[in-house]
Order: structure tokens, then sequence, then C-alpha cells
């Protein structure tokens, strides 16, 4: 009877995985490197496209930045932002290839996982809200696995300072601490998947 139920639930493995019904890939076993692009207006003195990786405090790269540029793209990043772009409607590959460096294959930051490459994208859930829903102006897009944010894209060129609770231009287009960006990040969550990737997307 042993052997039987033993050959039985390997069956029923077996069977769940050729039905795509096998659980959903595990989240890395190290943390992710949360990394973003701010999109602000030129004519407020803004940079229209700031990239930045969230760097730890105190890292060598990063110092005490609350959002460390970044000088380049490594490993999946690249693939990860284009995708992510193209599901908010934006066209990131030509301005990512040159800016702010050619993207690199390797990956320096050991201690932190990567975003994940194409295969897993592809099958990422989508949440769609309207713009105005936002828990951050501007805010676009968020990528997510098991509601950790991986990538998030803010764009604020639409949006007049007021609408931005600003009254003066910055480099990124947003007058915001990281923690207060993390907190954003985590309110938007609530419409992503408990397990797996998923993507939040608020359309303008």
């Amino acid at each position: 009877m042993r052997r039987r139920g033993a050959a039985a639930w390997g069956l029923l493995g077996l069977l769940l995985g050729g039905s795509g019904l096998a659980q959903t890939p595990a989240m890395p076993n190290k943390p992710y490197l949360t990394i973003g692009l701010f999109f602000g207006r030129i004519e407020e003195g803004a940079r229209i496209f700031t990239p930045v990786r969230l760097l730890p405090f105190g890292d060598p790269e990063g110092g005490t930045h609350q959002f460390p540029t970044l000088q380049q793209l490594h490993g999946s990043e690249f693939a990860a932002l284009v995708w992510l772009g193209n599901q908010a409607g934006l066209r990131l590959a030509s301005t990512l290839q040159r800016y702010p460096a050619e993207p690199a294959a390797d990956w320096p930051y050991s201690a932190f996982a990567q975003p994940p490459d194409s295969s897993r994208l592809h099958g990422a859930a989508m949440v769609h809200h309207p713009g105005s829903d936002a828990p951050l102006p501007g805010l676009r897009a968020v990528l997510y696995d098991a509601r950790h944010p991986i990538l998030f894209l803010v764009d604020t060129r639409r949006l007049t300072l007021a609408e931005r609770g600003m009254s003066g231009s910055t480099a990124m287009g947003l007058d915001i601490a990281r923690a207060d960006l993390l907190r954003a990040l985590e309110q938007a969550s609530t419409g992503a998947p408990l397990q797996g990737l998923g993507a939040v997307l608020y359309d303008p």
C-alpha cells in the first residue's frame, strides 16, 4: 500500500507540473535591489530621466543619498525595465541602451537578487488602476514578487507642481524621501498577487 501511495503521489506531481498547476516559483533567497526610473519636465530644471538604485544607506556606491543615481544597468535590469515600460506604454529600449552607459551583463551586487528574466516576466499577473488612484503622484508601474517591489516607474511630466504638492522643481520631478516612496510602493502592492510576479499599472 505504501508503495502504491507513493507512486500515486508521484504521478499526481507529474500531472500537476504538466498542467501548469504546480506551485509558483519561490522568491530568490536574496532580497531584491529595488530599481526605478523618474521622468520629469526639462523646462522645470529636472532631468528628463533619472534612474535610481535603492542601495542600503552607507553602501560605498550610494553613500547617504536617498536616491543614488545609477551609472550603468547590470544583469537583467535592462530587459526587465524595458518590459515594465512596455506594459505602461513607455518605449524605453533606445533610451536605456544609451544612458547612462551601455548595459553590462555582469551583476556586481552579490548580496541581492537580480530582477526576473524574460521567461518569468511573461507570466506576471497584470493589475490595472486609474492614474487617480496612485498612492504617489506620477506613479505609473511597479513590478512585485510576492508583493516585494523590484522595479518602479514614476512619470511626472504631465503633472503641475501643485498636483505634486511642490512649490519648486527637483531633479527627479518629485520632492520625497526614500521612506515616502517605499510607503507608497507598499500601499500599491495591495493590488499585486500574494505569491509570484505581478505588475501594478496606473493608467493615465
